[in-house]
């Protein structure tokens, strides 16, 4: 799969994914400067929309009110306008970049019965969403600032810029921090039962040890999951001898469920000061996650690396344990 063709993955199925994952605080974030906000009536709520034009829009310190150690999920939502005449389909596109990595995104999305007071007589499209996963955003305690310089910002920076000979985009973002009452199961298993690698974390004295799945270009894990139920999926990558003076990482994923794509997720990563490979001794990066969430049944989880760019080059490891609730 190239590219471009990956950002056109429309995620409407996360909405699914995501209804019981224990979000317990979202923070509807702000663009900077004087933009002018339009209430969309979605099901019986108005929801802040702000328009993307020529001049794009730029959020800054997103994240900034979670706490260190903690995962956020950044989420934007889009829509074009149309009138209730005219085209089903509404094609639109945008750029987003959070801090110095750009995505492109593309839709094509059917109307909707949403509307706006501030737009009488037009509807609002199905939206568009795009989900990314990110560690609460750590200040550099090595960097050296001047003395005449600011103090570095908390949370991430992002810029949206409308895609040329796009039609009118509005965009309501969000940033959810991730946590669930209750405690893990054991790991699970893959179906055909591949090897495990152990990866240790600590010092001499006391190394704790967890065994994770390695998937690599043309290798696929998967797993048989009865529901309902949510599952963590703990991802990381390895950073081999070549890679000794890279300090971060960033990677995608594939994951289908029963032979359907639910999604391609991007993780972006650092690597652990305490964790490597006990076999070979190389380095790991620090874990990054998402959850599924299982319908009812038996289903079929498939996990592959895409190839984008040089991700079908890395080595990737999967632990995934499921999710039991407090009683």
């Amino acid at each position: 799969m190239s590219q471009n063709q990956f950002y056109r993955i429309t995620l409407l199925t996360f909405y699914f994914l995501f209804l019981n994952l224990g979000v317990i605080y979202a923070n509807i974030e702000k663009p900077v400067g004087k933009k002018t906000k339009f209430l969309l009536n979605i099901e019986g709520k108005e929801r802040a929309y702000h328009e993307l034009d020529e001049n794009g829009l730029n959020y800054e310190e997103v994240g900034k009110n979670f706490e260190m150690g903690d995962s956020i999920r950044i989420v934007i939502y889009s829509r074009s306008i149309k009138a209730q005449t005219g085209r089903k389909i509404r094609k639109y596109g945008f750029t987003v970049k959070i801090d110095d990595k750009l995505q492109k995104l593309e839709y094509e999305k059917y109307g909707s019965n949403v509307t706006s007071v501030d737009r009488p007589g037009w509807n609002y499209t199905q939206p568009g969403v795009w989900f990314v996963y990110l560690p609460v955003k750590e200040i550099d305690s090595t960097a050296v600032i001047p003395p005449q310089a600011s103090s570095p910002d908390k949370g991430y920076k992002i810029k949206v810029e409308l895609k040329k000979g796009s039609p009118v985009v509005y965009l309501r973002v969000a940033s959810h921090e991730l946590k669930k009452p209750g405690g893990f199961s054991d790991r699970l298993k893959t179906v055909n039962r591949q090897d495990l690698w152990r990866i240790g974390a600590g010092n001499e004295k006391k190394i704790k040890t967890t065994h994770w799945y390695s998937l690599k270009k043309d290798e696929q894990l998967q797993y048989k999951i009865k529901g309902p139920a949510s599952v963590k999926v703990l991802t990381r990558i390895e950073f081999n001898k070549k890679d000794s003076l890279l300090v971060k990482g960033d990677y995608y994923m594939r994951i289908r469920e029963d032979g359907y794509d639910l999604g391609t997720y991007y993780f972006n990563t650092e690597k652990s000061d305490v964790s490597s490979i006990l076999k070979t001794g190389n380095t790991v990066s620090k874990w990054r996650s998402a959850w599924l969430n299982i319908p009812k049944g038996i289903h079929y989880y498939t996990f592959t690396l895409p190839n984008i760019d040089d991700n079908s080059e890395k080595t990737v490891y999967l632990r995934l344990k499921e999710w039991q609730e407090e009683k």
